[in-house]
């Protein structure tokens, strides 16, 4: 795929699963919580895979949201793949920005971080359920001092 923006999809349902995928990622871009709310189910739950942390429903993602930018305050995330299934999309971006504030319990370095994420999105009735986000807690930990400590938590 030569722009990781456009679609591989061959079925409606992929294409339209693209579709709500741009739609989410521009509300998320463009910091406009409430489109980016309104590609959601009710009931979605997003997952930080790698520190086991949760939110549930719309309330607990709103603050999942301004979390994040409040602790990466110019975070942008690079596309660098994405699959539209009939099922969910999947992305492959790399995130990036300076920690001003606490991440995911991750007290912050003030410094630039740089980290890839797979973040799958699985749809039903044409919403998102929520995201489940995956990363190399052993990047965050090389780059931010506070992120050690999670790696001595992690069970080998």
């Amino acid at each position: 795929m030569n722009n990781p923006f456009e679609t591989r999809a061959t079925s409606d349902q992929g294409r339209a699963n693209h579709a709500l995928w741009l739609e989410h990622a521009r509300a998320e871009n463009r910091r406009e919580l409430e489109k980016l709310i309104a590609t959601l189910h009710d009931d979605c739950e997003y997952e930080v895979v790698p520190l086991g942390q949760r939110w549930r429903g719309k309330d607990e993602v709103r603050r999942f949201y301004r979390g994040l930018w409040e602790a990466i305050p110019n975070v942008k995330l690079k596309l660098l793949n994405r699959i539209d299934a009939d099922d969910c999309v999947v992305e492959e971006s790399e995130v990036y920005g300076r920690m001003e504030g606490p991440l995911f319990g991750i007290e912050p370095s003030g410094a630039e971080v740089r980290y890839r994420v797979v973040i799958f999105f699985p749809v039903r009735d044409g919403r998102f359920t929520g995201e489940r986000v995956y990363f190399d807690v052993a990047e965050l930990a090389r780059q931010i001092p506070a992120a050690k400590r999670l790696l001595e938590a992690t069970p080998a």
